[in-house]
């Protein structure tokens, strides 16, 4: 049975695998924080004594994820799950500063996380949230905007670390086995969970871009990160 085990991005042998192998620290008593529910699929890396928070703007969301004739993912976790819906940043900014352990943003809209969930402001407020270990993950697989730029100007302003992992390669016995090819970026404060990843070279570290301009509420360029390749354009 495979009821647990999380499939496409968030494949164990991918970059959320890894990551969720290394952090939190005390697994045993863990909050954890996932920005955009999905089918709930995450959960599947959730252990018994943990509270996981799941944030979803779209009530409808939160029905499919439930519908067990469907997915079990919310009702076979063995951690505590609570789904509090309405748009994250403003659900967030109630929520007591130091509350988690781990943020992991995985919002689309329009096949991209929202932009005002990668601004300055939007970083500060995760930061705020997070314990000692502030480790932030963002999934940013997308077909047309390639958003590390973006991400290694927010961690470089926050004189944090980033690294990203771009997991493209897949076995055969991958694809049989239904992961997807997926790209996540970490950003956090150096660590030796951290070190253990950077030492890895399939993550690359991703600083600020010269010349180019931090997102901020204010300010937003999605042309500057799309992706310029012929093959994206038909006839």
């Amino acid at each position: 049975m495979r009821t647990r085990e999380p499939l496409t991005y968030f494949y164990p042998t991918g970059p959320l695998g890894q990551v969720f192998g290394l952090f939190p620290k005390n697994p045993e008593h863990a909050q954890v924080a996932i920005i955009g529910l999905g089918t709930g699929s995450a959960a599947g890396y959730a252990r018994s004594g943990q509270h996981w928070t799941f944030y979803e703007i779209d009530p409808a969301i939160e029905r499919i994820a439930k519908d067990t004739r469907y997915f079990t993912f919310l009702k076979d976790c063995p951690a505590k799950v609570t789904v509090v819906l309405g748009d994250a940043r403003l659900s967030l900014a109630n929520v007591t500063d130091h509350s988690y352990d781990l943020m992991v943003l995985d919002a689309f809209s329009s096949d991209a996380i929202p932009i005002h969930l990668l601004t300055r402001e939007a970083l500060k407020l995760y930061l705020a949230k997070l314990s000692e270990s502030v480790v932030v993950v963002f999934h940013i697989s997308n077909r047309y905007l390639d958003l590390k730029p973006v991400l290694g100007n927010l961690a470089h302003d926050a004189n944090l670390m980033c690294l990203v992992l771009e997991d493209m390669e897949l076995s055969e016995a991958e694809k049989r086995a239904k992961k997807a090819p997926s790209t996540w970026a970490v950003i956090a404060r150096g660590s030796p969970d951290l070190s253990r990843l950077s030492a890895d070279h399939h993550w690359k570290p991703l600083s600020g871009s010269p010349g180019s301009t931090l997102w901020t509420d204010d300010f937003s360029n999605i042309i500057s990160v799309f992706k310029w390749s012929p093959h994206r354009i038909k006839q």
